[in-house]
């Protein structure tokens, strides 16, 4: 493949691809390495599915904010995100084709929390109070430590670059 060329895939493959980028983030060894980065204690299966719980939903919304910064064409891109969105909701969950309505309204409410945060001014980045809600999620209040902030942060921009990158190597058809 040149440099210049693309993969050609189909939306249902695209998704697929998506998928797979988010499982990598929300495997046991990617979420207890998470978890040390920010300072959060994992004791007991209570923790790994806390820091499940707020992950998940924040690697879905950084996955969606990416592909609507990468693709132009919001139709075919919204198309993959429906079918993403339903990968992920039917193959973690049990029971999942009844509970998908009220999953998704769930994951609606926390990616418009995370896209008015992303809204929100601040004097060092937009990033800040996206993981100032991380932060908050993760604790039950918000830790007032500048270094789990700057890991969140760095964390945020890292999976969005390299997203991004990925993502701009396919042409969905």
């Amino acid at each position: 493949m040149k440099d210049n060329e693309k993969v050609k895939v189909s939306k249902n493959e695209f998704a697929e691809v998506l998928y797979r980028w988010l499982s990598k983030f929300l495997n046991k060894d990617a979420l207890e390495k998470s978890a040390d980065e920010f300072g959060f204690k994992i004791r007991n299966e209570e923790d790994l599915g806390k820091i499940l719980g707020v992950l998940a939903p924040f690697y879905m919304w950084l996955t969606v904010y990416t592909c609507e910064r990468v693709f132009e064409h919001e139709k075919k891109r919204n198309d993959c995100l429906d079918i993403f969105n339903h990968l992920v909701c039917t193959r973690s969950t049990e029971g999942a084709e009844e509970d998908f309505g009220k999953w998704m309204n769930y994951m609606s409410e926390k990616y418009i929390e995370y896209d008015q945060a992303m809204k929100t001014e601040h004097p060092s980045t937009p990033l800040w109070p996206v993981a100032t809600l991380v932060n908050k999620d993760l604790f039950g209040e918000i830790k007032e430590d500048v270094w789990i902030q700057m890991r969140i942060v760095t964390r945020i921009a890292t999976f969005v670059k390299h997203l991004e990158n990925a993502l701009r190597q396919y042409d969905v058809e």
